[in-house]
């Protein structure tokens, strides 16, 4: 008579997976290492893309940019308050007004200097820069509470309304 064992299969050490599994881990181990270096190395990207070069443009729900004598910004505003978002692309300072008013942006009254009479009567400020702003800077400012009708922005620097630097926008 002839008897045959078999061996009972090896039981795995404790805390130790099979061997197939052992061996799948392993062969894994090199993928695991290529996909934690890139997502390491584009978090460090995106840091140093940061740090080099912030988010262009300044903050703002409305972005305008000025270039010798043109204001470039949407001509058709929502109701509400807004925070404009001013970029000067020139090469000299600029500025923006907004005022409310019936008049179109080439008609407006002018000063005995040839510039925009912010003071008068049928206009109604809204909105203001501020000071001129320089060459490549950027700065944001709030507006009143814009209801719907007729506006005007216009850079009222010395010179420049005359050079056409005005914008006729609407608030819907």
């Amino acid at each position: 008579m002839t008897v045959t064992a078999t061996a009972p299969a090896p039981t795995p050490a404790a805390g130790r997976p099979p061997g197939r599994l052992r061996r799948a881990f392993a062969d894994m181990r090199f993928t695991f290492l290529v996909v934690g270096a890139l997502i390491v190395g584009t978090g460090i990207a995106i840091v140093i893309g940061l740090l080099v070069n912030p988010a262009s443009g300044p903050s703002g729900d409305i972005q305008a940019t000025t270039v010798e004598y043109k204001i470039q910004m949407p001509t058709t505003l929502s109701t509400g308050k807004h925070t404009i978002g001013l970029t000067n692309d020139g090469k000299i300072g600029h500025e923006i007004v907004i005022f409310k008013t019936d008049l179109r942006a080439d008609e407006l009254p002018l000063g005995k200097d040839g510039d925009v009479n912010e003071d008068a009567s049928e206009l109604h400020a809204v909105a203001d820069s501020g000071d001129a702003l320089g060459p490549g800077k950027t700065k944001s400012f709030p507006t009143d509470d814009l209801t719907p009708g007729h506006y005007v922005a216009v850079c009222n620097l010395p010179g420049h309304y005359k050079a056409g630097m005005y914008l006729d926008v609407t608030v819907r």
